[in-house]
């Protein structure tokens, strides 16, 4: 299970448990009022430590019930703010590296991320267009190289790369060339892919002599008078 699925699971359980605890504590002050069995001190205050303790403060309100109670006048705020700062700080320690921004990611060691794209480009001798700050593959968009980063294929310029990503889009591109056995990175810019104009225009300013189509695997060639296209599955 990951963190996020742990988050999601532990939101519905506490909006679960607030919601039987506040029906608790009125189903005991009807009782109260009709002189049935009461449901025990121990079971409401129990509620409220396993995660109830937003339901039990409204059901005191609600229902009138319990405020002259000092353990529950004072008990059950008190256990109220220590869950809330406890769920806070489960959350900031559990919060994943892939939903952190861009500048929070410069903050960390350049050579950390450097390092992680690296090892994805070596699990992918096609090619790849790498949203860094997720460390996933973006599905649609015209991916565009910046002239700033080409020619970078070894791991200490793969740093200044990474940096240069950071600063802008947050894309790394990375290519194979056969002919020369190296591995190449670019900072690169996505577009949407109906606006395909726009991304050759910045192709052209960056001397780029193509783009690539994410959604078709298809690479576009950039000419002075024209825009040939072709397959480039990878």
């Amino acid at each position: 299970m990951n963190d996020q699925s742990f988050l999601h699971i532990a939101l519905i359980y506490l909006a679960v448990i607030n919601v039987v605890t506040f029906f608790v504590y009125g189903i005991d002050k009807w009782k109260a009022k009709k002189s049935k069995w009461r449901v025990s001190e121990a079971t409401l205050l129990g509620l409220a430590v396993v995660g109830g303790s937003i339901g039990a403060w409204l059901g005191m309100k609600a229902w009138h019930h319990k405020t002259l109670h000092r353990k529950f006048r004072y008990g059950i705020p008190l256990i109220l703010v220590v869950q809330i700062a406890l769920f806070f700080l489960c959350s900031c320690g559990t919060a994943s590296p892939s939903s952190l921004s861009s500048s929070e990611i410069a903050q960390k060691d350049i050579s950390t991320v450097a390092d992680k794209v690296w090892a994805f480009a070596s699990r992918h001798p096609e090619g790849f267009t790498l949203d860094i700050r997720t460390m996933t593959e973006p599905k649609q968009g015209i991916a565009v190289s910046y002239a700033a980063t080409q020619n970078s294929h070894t791991r200490s310029q793969l740093d200044a790369v990474i940096r240069h990503a950071l600063q802008n889009d947050g894309y790394v591109g990375g290519w194979y060339n056969q002919e020369n056995g190296l591995y190449y990175f670019d900072s690169t810019r996505l577009f949407p892919e109906d606006s395909l104009n726009q991304a050759v225009q910045f192709g052209k300013d960056n001397k780029q002599t193509s783009v690539f189509i994410l959604s078709t695997s298809s690479e576009v060639f950039i000419s002075s008078d024209s825009i040939k296209q072709k397959s480039d599955i990878r």
